[in-house]
């Protein structure tokens, strides 16, 4: 089974350095969004209300503007220039365009992504008439969010933990190209941050109902943080321990797919799992395992779709969001597996990689603390 996602012409571009986020004037943001009219809001969160707006040259921007201007808002906005800022272009992630700071504003600029999100596509629709996403744009989205997170993960001597991927945060362009975003929690690994060693987490998750857990070490680079992220996401590991290591972007990205292949809400999976005892992925992988996948495939497909992709693509996700961090691949590997024959291979069996597709300890190097990073 091939997908031939090589053919997509979107995600090959990438710059090495990243362009200096623009510093804007409030009266260029009150002018581009009306001043903040209330009908040009696009989306709403606990600290900040993003607004669309038109900049004097005629691009269209995505106004983040945080509700407060207080300690923590200006912690979330510093941390979101730091990594706006060092993120070099990729055509798969949301890229900083500026900024406007003052002593009642914080503001940040992004590029519009026309479409919305993934999930609203999925589940927000307003207009139920409107068409929903067919195959060939869900093989494209699942591609382009691996290409942008493997990018984040390993770009140069940069890594970057996401630390929330979820289909509130893969955006959609005006090509329905797959664009990462939501880059609030995200953080730069560097040696003022990083410690390497033994991850104890417990196996049987809380989601799968096991009365038996049992403590297995897993050993990889990890940064020691608060537990933060899209409930539901979260890798157990990082759940147990508050330790989150690049294999949580991957957990999340499994999740996502499953999103993506089922058309409902992880939260949604979830309820549908318990009532068996088993978590969204040991749920799905029974139907997968009894050739019963038609059962848990998105409706809205109307059977239009290739089965042996759909294999594929359910095996890929069942892999990445394994509980076993060890048994999860790199982002890079996973690039590789759509842009190939992989997904045919048995998703359990370890034989059929290289052991470097699963390691994370060499995956990366870290760069020095970061000094005056920030704005």
């Amino acid at each position: 089974m091939v997908f031939n996602l090589r053919t997509f012409s979107f995600a090959e571009s990438v710059e090495d350095d990243p362009t200096p986020p623009k510093t804007f004037s409030l009266k260029e943001l009150r002018v581009a969004t009306h001043n903040f009219r209330k009908d040009n809001i696009v989306g709403e969160g606990v600290f900040n209300i993003v607004y669309r707006g038109r900049l004097a040259d005629g691009s269209l921007v995505a106004v983040k503007r945080a509700r407060f201007v207080d300690q923590l808002s200006n912690e979330l906005f510093e941390e979101a220039m730091k990594v706006g800022s060092t993120i070099s272009r990729h055509p798969n992630v949301l890229c900083l365009r500026g900024f406007c700071r003052t002593k009642k504003e914080l503001l940040l600029v992004y590029p519009l992504m026309v479409n919305n999100s993934l999930s609203y596509h999925l589940r927000e629709r307003p207009d139920r008439f409107a068409r929903p996403l067919d195959w060939t744009t869900r093989k494209r989205i699942a591609l382009g969010v691996a290409r942008g997170l493997a990018h984040l993960h390993n770009q140069g001597y940069i890594t970057i933990l996401h630390r929330d991927i979820c289909s509130y945060n893969i955006l959609l362009n005006e090509h329905f190209e797959a664009v990462i975003g939501g880059f609030a929690l995200a953080m730069i690994m560097h040696e003022g941050n990083v410690e390497e060693g033994a991850i104890e987490w417990r196996t049987g998750s809380a989601d799968s109902g096991s009365d038996s857990p049992s403590y297995q070490p897993y050993e990889d680079v990890y940064v020691d943080t608060d537990l933060c992220g899209t409930h539901g996401f979260i890798a157990p590991e990082y759940l147990c321990t508050g330790q989150c290591t690049l294999k949580n972007d991957v957990h999340a990205y499994g999740k996502m797919l499953l999103e993506l292949i089922s058309g409902q809400s992880i939260l949604e999976l979830n309820k549908l799992a318990h009532f068996q005892n088993l978590n969204p992925a040991e749920w799905i992988g029974n139907f997968l395992n009894k050739n019963e996948l038609g059962r848990v495939l998105d409706p809205y497909l109307l059977g239009n779709y290739v089965e042996e992709e759909t294999e594929g693509l359910v095996r890929l996700a069942l892999l990445c969001a394994h509980e076993d961090p060890s048994v999860r691949p790199k982002m890079s590997a996973v690039v590789r597996m759509l842009e190939s024959q992989s997904l045919q291979r048995d998703p359990s069996s370890r034989s059929s990689w290289s052991q470097s597709e699963y390691d994370s300890t060499p995956y990366y190097s870290f760069p020095p603390s970061p000094q005056g990073i920030a704005p």
